[in-house]
């Protein structure tokens, strides 16, 4: 890859040449204001807020369409360049509302932060503010405020290049410009929320998070998303042990900087009514402890038991029962069951959902090659007769099986499926973001879940438990606390 070398206010950086001066900039620590860039969509150049000086050039250039070459000479905050950014600033905010402390937008708004930095002026409009629409119905998780509106076509060129829908546009020119979805139609794709978060203003805003909660409350873990085997990254929005929102997190080779709708809305599950939290022994609620011995005892006395590796489960927790089987169950059969999940959606796309729900099937291919024979849903169905326990880890294996009689199952669950459901011994465990752990995807990339809330109950990572079990079969050395592993799988 050739790369060049030029100058940003005095800093040498070499980037990969075609980078734009936007990104080269970042790469040495400075940052060009900009409202219409965005690194994965198509150049606009009509907010002007990113104008540079360039040693030679007789006029100022736009930083988010002038790549870097070799020898180039650029400063970014010269008075010229702030005159030029104070004056974009000026035409920006001359019919903009002054709503800030209702918007939703408040407190991670482009236009408020760059008026901080750039502008502070005061108004030298006289006349009436323009009108236009507000709190308008455009699309079933979309509101739109055309007042707030900035025209920096991001959501038309998401709608024109990501998802391919074309069906939001501009119209009208200056001051007079409106933003709204084509005449009789309504916007239902799988990617609402992508046009709220990469809105740099209050002009679309999403139903679901829509004046829940102010964002300067909100601390932030980065983390991955566990509804499909693609494995967003994602940024988990907490306070107080509550997750309130879940927004893409910037990995290009893997998501880009999109997430489904889908993926954003996971964390209603940690507090969904049928989420288990307590532990249960032959239907009646127990506490763990009481749940993780009986789980202990009907192993022990199985003579015939079958584990099952679900994929659901992070890295962490296929090892420590694999390494379970090796030190104290060595007759048990391993089982994984492949196919639709009865408790996802069976939908898939070309941008990023993928067909399997499963975030750690792959994790799950690796530990079986390790586990030495390892049945398949077939085999499960065949060998339920001779079996006289059954452990399942995070995994609906009835459901998936279509099965309604099985032996006695010790269910380790973090969903309340009909596995759940039938366990003669319930263990709930930890959500995605409430365990530090490991996730493979789908193209092998090794990736690492953060804990971002504490549940309520007492579900404990599912790792834990299988320590505790193996603590009370006598194998407690290192069978649920492996090391996390990183790097990239091919």
């Amino acid at each position: 890859m050739t790369r060049v070398a030029c100058t940003i206010d005095g800093r040498p950086v070499r980037v990969p040449a075609g980078t734009s001066l936007i990104e080269a900039a970042r790469a040495v620590g400075v940052e060009i204001p900009h409202f219409c860039w965005h690194p994965h969509l198509p150049v606009a150049g009509n907010c002007r807020m990113c104008v540079v000086e360039i040693q030679g050039s007789p006029k100022l250039e736009i930083a988010c369409n002038t790549p870097a070459r070799e020898g180039m000479v650029v400063r970014t905050d010269t008075s010229a360049v702030r005159a030029a950014r104070r004056a974009a600033m000026e035409f920006l905010l001359a019919n903009h509302p002054l709503d800030c402390p209702i918007c939703d937008q408040s407190g991670e708004c482009l236009l408020q932060e760059h008026w901080d930095v750039h502008a502070r002026h005061a108004s030298r409009l006289r006349d009436p503010k323009v009108v236009k629409g507000k709190r308008i119905d455009v699309g079933t998780d979309l509101v739109l405020d055309q007042e707030r509106c900035i025209a920096c076509t991001r959501c038309v060129r998401f709608s024109e290049v990501v998802t391919g829908t074309r069906d939001l546009a501009i119209a009208g020119r200056s001051d007079h410009h409106r933003i709204g979805a084509a005449e009789g139609t309504r916007i239902t794709h799988a990617y609402q929320g992508c046009l709220a978060e990469i809105c740099p203003v209050g002009a679309l805003t999403s139903r679901d998070f829509r004046f829940r909660k102010r964002v300067w409350w909100l601390e932030e873990v980065p983390s991955i998303c566990p509804g499909c085997a693609t494995g967003c990254n994602v940024r988990v929005c907490f306070q107080d042990d509550t997750v309130h929102r879940i927004l893409p997190r910037r990995n290009d080779a893997v998501n880009r900087s999109w997430i489904c709708d889908e993926g954003r809305g996971l964390y209603a599950e940690l507090l969904a009514p049928g989420r288990p939290l307590l532990g249960r022994v032959d239907g009646r609620p127990a506490a763990l402890e009481e749940a993780l011995a009986a789980a202990a005892a009907r192993l022990r006395a199985a003579r015939r038991p079958g584990l099952v590796l679900g994929g659901q489960a992070t890295v962490e927790a296929l090892v420590a029962l694999v390494r379970l089987v090796e030190r104290a169950l060595p007759g048990a059969r391993l089982f994984r069951v492949a196919g639709p999940d009865p408790g996802r959606t069976p939908w898939s796309d070309a941008i990023l959902v993928h067909a399997d729900k499963d975030p750690d099937t792959r994790g799950v291919d690796l530990l079986a090659a390790r586990a030495g024979p390892v049945g398949d849903g077939g085999a499960l169905r065949d060998a339920l007769p001779d079996l006289d326990a059954l452990l399942v880890l995070e995994d609906d294996a009835l459901g998936r099986l279509g099965i309604e009689a099985a032996p006695p199952v010790v269910a380790l669950a973090f969903h309340g499926h009909r596995t759940a459901a039938a366990a003669a011994v319930l263990i709930p465990v930890a959500g995605a973001w409430e365990q530090d752990g490991t996730l493979v995807n789908a193209a092998g990339r090794i990736q690492r879940l953060r804990r971002a809330s504490r549940p309520a109950g007492e579900p404990v990572p599912a790792y834990v438990a299988i320590h505790g079990i193996g603590a009370l079969l006598g194998a407690d050395r290192g069978c649920g606390t492996p090391e996390p592993v990183e790097g990239h799988v091919r």
